[in-house]
């Protein structure tokens, strides 16, 4: 059962980025390229996933298309964990009284725009902070894993 799941992703998902031209592109570029667009699509502040994977990938010179395709399969990732984010850094921070849920999120406009806009602001703060520190240890072993995948294909 297992095996046939992996063999959908894989057909799926790592099969397609054979597609991508391979002249000048390694299985480590390959590799870091899916890391940044991982990355960057799971940042908890919705619409700017793409802005932040741009400017990642001029900044580490890595394959745009790459980047921006995985950035964009993350989006429903980066939905499902905005608030585990943004309870994590309240959590890191030790701010138990900032209650983090979509009910939470609706009442902070209740007092008004700005105050509302005041209170999310803070909460993707949080969420922020939640983000870079998963970002390090995920984009570690990411990097790792496709590279140990796309050496193996390149191989193959």
């Amino acid at each position: 059962m297992a095996l046939k799941i992996f063999d959908k992703l894989k057909n799926k998902i790592l099969i397609p980025f054979k597609l991508v031209p391979k002249a000048g592109l390694s299985a480590e570029k390959l590799a870091f390229s899916v890391t940044i667009g991982i990355i960057a699509g799971l940042f908890p502040v919705i619409g700017t996933t793409t802005l932040l994977s741009l400017l990642l990938t001029l900044l580490f010179r890595q394959n745009l298309l790459i980047v921006q395709s995985v950035q964009w399969l993350m989006a429903l990732f980066q939905l499902l964990l905005i608030i585990p984010f943004m309870r994590l850094g309240t959590w890191l921070m030790n701010n138990p009284e900032l209650q983090i849920n979509i009910d939470h999120i609706k009442l902070a406009f209740e007092p008004g725009i700005l105050e509302g806009i005041k209170t999310i602001g803070t909460m993707h703060l949080y969420g922020i902070l939640g983000w870079i520190v998963i970002a390090i240890p995920v984009g570690a072993v990411s990097y790792v894993t496709f590279l140990y995948v796309f050496r193996n294909e390149v191989q193959k």
